[in-house]
C-alpha cells in the first residue's frame, strides 16, 4: 500500500471512530476537546465586541463566577434580545467548539428547542477540562451577535 493510501485510510478511520464516539450523549466528547482544542479557546483572549446595533445574547446559567468550576452534566441557559427594528433569525443560531470553533450546533438542537427568546438546555455533558462555547445569532437585518461561554469542568 502507497504511504498515501494509507494515510487516507488513517484519516478515514479515524473519522469513523470520531463520529461513533460524537453518537453518545456527549455535547463535546473527551477526543474532541483534544482535537479541537478545547482549552487553547478557554485560554485564547476574548474577541473584541463590536459596538454597531445587534441583537444581544445573554448567557444566564452557568452564572458568570470568576474560577467557578462545574460538575458535568451541568444547564446551560441563554436568551436572545433582539433590536426594535429587526427579530431574531433562529435559523441562524450557532454553537462553535474550541479554537477551532467546530460546529456543534446540531448535538445542541437535539436535547433542545431554539426559539426567538433562547434555548435552555438542562444537562450538558462536556468532558473535564477548561472549554470555550462561541455562541452565535443573526437578526432579520443579517446582524451578527457572537458571545463566549468559557466554562471549566471538573
Amino acid at each position: 500500500m502507497k504511504p498515501l493510501s494509507l494515510s487516507i485510510l488513517v484519516l478515514s478511520l479515524t473519522c469513523a471512530v470520531a463520529s461513533a464516539v460524537a453518537q453518545e450523549s456527549w455535547l463535546v466528547n473527551p477526543a474532541e476537546a483534544i482535537q479541537f482544542e478545547g482549552e487553547a479557546g478557554y485560554l485564547a483572549q476574548p474577541a473584541l465586541r463590536a459596538r454597531a446595533v445587534m441583537p444581544l445574547i445573554d448567557i444566564l446559567q452557568p452564572e458568570p463566577v470568576p474560577d467557578a468550576k462545574l460538575k458535568a452534566p451541568f444547564a446551560i441557559a441563554v436568551a436572545f434580545r433582539p433590536q426594535n427594528d429587526a427579530p431574531i433569525d433562529v435559523s441562524s443560531f450557532k454553537v462553535l467548539y474550541g479554537g477551532l470553533k467546530f460546529d456543534i450546533t446540531s448535538r445542541l438542537t437535539q436535547y433542545t428547542q431554539i426559539s426567538a427568546e433562547g434555548f435552555k438546555l438542562d444537562k450538558a455533558n462536556i468532558p473535564k477540562g477548561k472549554h470555550r462555547l462561541t455562541l452565535q445569532i443573526q437578526d432579520a437585518k443579517q446582524r451578527l451577535a457572537e458571545r463566549e461561554l468559557r466554562i471549566e469542568v471538573e
